[in-house]
């Protein structure tokens, strides 16, 4: 039986630190630098171009393609790749571990738009304190794609416990905001198939998705820096600001098409691994999650100085030993 063209994977990742992606600049408001929105809910997200980006750079990394030579010829395979791409490799027999998933360019000669799509990462639980100690809300709309069998439905203005841990509770504080208990149903048992924590499933209650928008952007993390003068070691006038992230312990979901590479010809030529094999969609998923596993470690987006950006994926395939 051939191949099919394509597999598409949802992940399930965990931040360790809060995560702040930026909008790329400041305005007026609750804070000084915001984090980047989905416009329709007004939810937080990770684009999926700070997925791919960071993904690319972390694979270089692991297969030691950040910095590379052949023959006298240096290549960085991270990033643009210079101006023009000069700097990619663009290598396909054998097969580039970052260039062929991720994509290259070699100026006016050839390019190639990678064989891995990313898309955005979206909240799928978010903790919130309450009396009962951290709870983990979701919504009908949070869930949406999940492949579960049980439908989901939130009472219009309470909550509905999904985990064992909470059904006993009629009134519960979501931050500042009390709610009591409704009428629902859904179902989580599969979701413990994911990796995600068995501490979350059994503390996840839902909410409807007004309201979910509502607790998620109350009760997102704020954090106030001062710029310091390397002078004196004392603040500088006028440098205090305000910037927002996604709080420890946020359960995010995103999705990943690999395409197969055993169709397509680069400047003429098959690609090929290192040991003469076709591209499959198998090589192509073990160079990305190469670099998805350093999320763990060096983390993601902006503030990494300030103890932000680790974000654990959850459902990572076991290397071959």
């Amino acid at each position: 039986m051939s191949e099919n063209p394509y597999e598409i994977k949802k992940y399930y990742a965990i931040t360790l630190d809060p995560i702040h992606i930026g909008t790329g600049g400041s305005r007026l408001g609750r804070v000084d630098l915001p984090i980047i929105r989905e416009p329709g809910t007004n939810l937080p997200k990770i684009p999926g171009t700070s997925l791919s980006g960071t993904a690319r750079a972390y694979t270089a990394i692991a297969t030691n393609r950040y910095f590379w030579k052949d023959g006298d010829t240096e290549y960085s395979c991270a990033g643009r790749g210079g101006e023009g791409g000069e700097k990619h490799c663009g290598k396909v027999n054998p097969a580039c571990p970052v260039c062929i998933p991720y994509g290259f360019s070699k100026g006016t000669s050839y390019s190639m738009q990678g064989l891995a799509q990313f898309f955005d990462a979206h909240i799928l639980f978010f903790p919130v304190a309450s009396m009962a100690g951290p709870v983990w809300v979701t919504s009908p709309m949070a869930l949406e794609g999940l492949g579960l069998q049980q439908k989901f439905q939130a009472p219009a203005d309470g909550f509905y416990p999904l985990g064992e841990q909470l059904q006993n509770k009629d009134r519960l504080n979501f931050g500042w905001l009390m709610l009591n208990k409704g009428t629902g149903k859904g179902n989580l048992n599969e979701l413990d198939q994911k990796g995600i924590p068995e501490m979350v499933i059994q503390k996840a209650v839902l909410v409807s998705d007004n309201l979910f928008s509502l607790i998620v952007n109350s009760n997102l993390e704020v954090r106030i820096s001062l710029s310091i003068d390397p002078q004196t070691g004392t603040a500088e006038e006028r440098a205090l600001f305000t910037y927002e992230a996604i709080p420890r312990g946020t359960i995010l979901k995103f999705e990943i098409v690999y395409n197969s590479g055993r169709t397509f010809k680069i400047a003429g030529k098959e690609l090929r691994t290192e040991g003469n094999g076709d591209i499959g969609i198998s090589w192509v998923k073990t160079q990305v999650e190469k670099g998805l596993k350093l999320f763990e470690t060096l983390g993601i987006g902006g503030m990494g100085t300030r103890g932000m950006g680790r974000l654990k994926v959850l459902n990572l395939e076991k290397e071959d030993c």
